[in-house]
């Protein structure tokens, strides 16, 4: 797969009159990304900026400006069902208050986690500097099953595995993320992320689930998940295959899945890695004008009109109008009731047998 640059957006207001600012913000950035109801104590001397950088399933954003209060009611945040958990480091100029189920007051250098399901209030006191790092669903129901628990939770930036956390978010600027090309650099900067994140709220007392999987389980669903992403172009790839390849059962393949891979099973996993394949390669210009019965050929269905139903209904539109549109849809890739590596279930006439080959 070739690499591709991250997508970067920028939202700013030193473009504007002074006196504008603040609506525009209100407006325009409050109404895109998802927050109502903006407040500033400097509306008439306000500045913001804010980027994003879109790394294959994982967003790094930067904010930096005045003091701003927002709202968020649940669901609504842009990208919600990609991204249902937001990360939070506060990077400097006063605390900042993020209020959930509970309410954390973040000091420079904390984390706090955002359940962006849930209804939030958010409150820069001094300044907004801080830095947001999307959380894609699967990697968060792997690493981070009943997350919902942790949200809203102050992470002391200076103990334990929190600080380490917050020292790799500091190194990884906006420049820096935008520079990371290669899809698997992508992903292996998530499994980073979300393996300290969940090493630091389980030194905090959350997300105790976890610990009722083992050790052997939780490696091998790991290593078989590797596998499946890097064999997925294989229309042969099953259960059966995977239960050779690491000398167990195929008994025992779903019931890694079941009990590591957070209610997704392997045919969820392996449909995920299909079509999010399928979305990097509709999403590069060098091969926007291929066939997509080749893309679909190249990504291991074996049948491209059955391609074209399992993506429309994960993304909400035909191959051919993803790639014209040239940008991710909004519509979530995953349903509410599954998680991290794999796609929604399909309905349809199409049995079993054909979606582990197609």
């Amino acid at each position: 797969m070739p690499d591709r640059s991250p997508l970067v957006q920028r939202y700013d207001t030193e473009h504007l009159p002074p006196q504008d600012r603040f609506a525009y913000w209100a407006d325009e950035f409050g109404k895109s990304v998802g927050y109502v109801g903006l407040e500033s104590p400097q509306r008439d001397d306000f500045h913001q900026w804010f980027s994003i950088v879109d790394m294959s399933s994982l967003a790094l954003a930067r904010l930096h400006g005045s003091p701003v209060s927002s709202l968020a009611e649940p669901g609504q945040i842009k990208d919600v069902e990609l991204h249902p958990f937001q990360l939070m480091l506060k990077v400097g100029d006063g605390p900042s208050t993020v209020t959930q189920r509970t309410e954390a007051i973040v000091q420079t250098g904390d984390l706090v986690l955002i359940d962006s399901q849930q209804k939030m209030r958010m409150q820069a006191h001094v300044a907004a500097n801080s830095l947001l790092v999307g959380l894609p669903k699967p990697l968060v129901t792997r690493w981070l099953p009943g997350a919902e628990a942790a949200a809203a939770q102050r992470l002391d930036g200076t103990k334990g595995w929190s600080s380490l956390l917050a020292a790799y978010l500091n190194s990884m600027s906006i420049d820096r993320a935008q520079a990371i090309n290669s899809p698997f650099e992508q992903e292996l900067i998530g499994e980073h992320i979300l393996s300290m994140l969940s090493f630091a709220l389980s030194q905090n007392g959350f997300v105790r689930e976890w610990d009722a999987v083992s050790s052997r389980d939780r490696a091998l669903h790991l290593r078989m998940y590797n596998w499946i992403r890097d064999n997925y172009a294989d229309p042969d790839v099953s259960a059966a295959k995977l239960a050779a390849r690491f000398h167990v059962s195929v008994r025992y393949v779903h019931k890694v899945f079941a009990s590591a891979g957070g209610g997704n099973t392997f045919l969820d996993v392996l449909q995920h890695e299909r079509l999010e394949a399928a979305v990097r390669m509709l999403r590069t210009a060098s091969v926007s004008h291929t066939l997509v019965s080749q893309i679909a050929y190249r990504c291991g269905f074996s049948d491209p009109a059955y391609f074209g139903l399992v993506f429309r209904k994960r993304y909400g539109c035909p191959p051919r109008a993803f790639a014209s549109n040239g940008r991710r849809s909004n519509t979530s890739p995953l349903s509410q009731t599954q998680s991290l590596e794999q796609p929604p279930s399909t309905t349809s006439s199409t049995p079993d047998a054909e979606i582990n080959s197609s």
